[in-house]
C-alpha cells in the first residue's frame, strides 16, 4: 500500500491544547500554527441543550477584524473497535486495524457565507513512531445529530461495508456554511501497528485547515487537508 509521507518530522509529547504553538516540519512547508483567540464559549445554544460540553475536546475561536469569528470544537473520541460487540476492522488482506471517530463542529459566527473544504487521499499517513505503522482518514456522510452523542461511535454505524469500499480512496467534504449557522460532521481513522490514548482536531492558519492527531505514546502529525474561504 502507498503510503504518503507529507509528515516527516514526528515528536513523541502529548497533544498540544489550544492555544499553543505547534511546529512541524513537512517535506514541502513549515507550519506554524498561531490560534488568535482560544475560549470556551459558553453562549452557544445547542451545547446547554445538548450537554455538548463534556464530548468537545478543544473550543477555538478564530476572530476577525470584525470582532466576529468561525468557531471550531474538536470531540474527544470513541471507538476502538467498528460494533458494540468488540468487532474490529480487519482488511481484505487480514490486517487488523484500531478504529477511532471524532466529531468536529464548525460555526460560522460571521456576517459572510464561509465554503469549507476538506479531502483526505487515498494514501496512508505515516505519522507515528514504531516502524511499519500509518494512518487513514476519512469523512463519512452519515448525518451527526445531538441525540447521537451519547451513543457508541456517536452513532456511526455500517461502519464494515463503508470501510472495505473507502479503505483505498480519497475522502472529501464541501459545505457552504450561512452566517449564525453551523456543520457537524464525523471523521474516523484507522490505525495500522500503533495502539494508545488518541487526540485529533483541525485547526485553521489563515484559510488554511489542517488537520493534527496523535496517538500517546507514539507521536503525533499534521496534515494539511483543506480550506475555510469567505463567498465572495
Amino acid at each position: 500500500m502507498k503510503k504518503s509521507l507529507i509528515i516527516l518530522t514526528l515528536v513523541i509529547i502529548g497533544f498540544c491544547s489550544c492555544g499553543q504553538r505547534i511546529n512541524s516540519k513537512t517535506g514541502k512547508v513549515a507550519i506554524e500554527s498561531e490560534v488568535q483567540a482560544s475560549t470556551k464559549n459558553k453562549s452557544k445554544q445547542l451545547s446547554q441543550n445538548h450537554d455538548l460540553d463534556k464530548h468537545i475536546y478543544t473550543d477555538t475561536l478564530y476572530t476577525f477584524s470584525s470582532g466576529k469569528g468561525i468557531t471550531i470544537q474538536n470531540s474527544y473520541p470513541k471507538g476502538g473497535m467498528i460494533e458494540s460487540n468488540g468487532t474490529q476492522y480487519i482488511d481484505s488482506t487480514g490486517k487488523r486495524y484500531g478504529f477511532v471517530v471524532f466529531w468536529t463542529r464548525i460555526i460560522n459566527e460571521t456576517t459572510t457565507p464561509i465554503d469549507l473544504n476538506i479531502s483526505f487521499p487515498a494514501d496512508s499517513f505515516v505519522i507515528f513512531t514504531p516502524p511499519d505503522t500509518y494512518l487513514k482518514l476519512f469523512l463519512p456522510t452519515d448525518t451527526l445529530t445531538y441525540d447521537k452523542l451519547s451513543s457508541f461511535n456517536y452513532g456511526l454505524t455500517g461502519l464494515k461495508s463503508y470501510l472495505d469500499a473507502n479503505i483505498n480512496k480519497p475522502t472529501m467534504l464541501q459545505k457552504t456554511i450561512n452566517p449564525n449557522e453551523e456543520h457537524i460532521f464525523y471523521v474516523a481513522a484507522l490505525s495500522y501497528g500503533s495502539g494508545g490514548t488518541a487526540r485529533a482536531g483541525f485547526f485553521l492558519k489563515e484559510q488554511d485547515l489542517y488537520y493534527r492527531m496523535s496517538i500517546a505514546p507514539h507521536g503525533y502529525g499534521i496534515i494539511p487537508c483543506g480550506k475555510i474561504a469567505f463567498k465572495n
